[in-house]
């Protein structure tokens, strides 16, 4: 709900009662990249211990930080493991670089592999450079999914 402080700070709590709290760094990372701190979250995303996640959060952060030819790698390598089962976190990473026409056709291939995830894409963070696109709403429709009022 944009009150990314307050989920940062309940985050690292979480974590300090819990270190293996799950999703404990890659919930904290997604904060610290959209809070404009890629650097504080690259040292949670070393701690993320599922693969695909791990990934996504790499290509994201490396992005944040200018580093486009690593972040390019890491979405690669994303690309070429998990795009028969991660379509949508695909699409999620091209939103975060502003390259809609990659992130739709991605939500496509997610909505094709009838991916769980796309349940979030309506108020999905990392998606919200694709709301003012007119496809996002024919998506949204695709889903059954209400409108977004903005």
């Amino acid at each position: 709900m944009g009150q990314l402080d307050e989920a940062a700070a309940d985050s690292q709590k979480a974590l300090e009662m819990n270190p293996d709290a799950w999703p404990g760094p890659s919930q904290l990372s997604e904060i610290y990249l959209r809070q404009g701190r890629p650097r504080e979250a690259l040292s949670e995303i070393k701690l993320v211990r599922y693969d695909p996640q791990r990934a996504l959060l790499y290509s994201i952060a490396y992005y944040a930080l200018g580093r486009g030819k690593e972040s390019d790698s890491a979405l690669s390598e994303f690309i070429a493991k998990y795009h028969a089962i991660d379509a949508y976190e695909i699409a999620e990473v091209y939103a975060f670089r502003n390259q809609p026409d990659e992130a739709f056709k991605w939500l496509d291939r997610a909505y094709a592999q009838r991916n769980s995830a796309l349940m979030v894409t309506r108020v999905d963070p990392l998606l919200q450079s694709l709301r003012s696109d007119p496809r996002f709403a024919v998506f949204l429709k695709k889903l059954n999914l209400p409108p977004l009022h903005m």
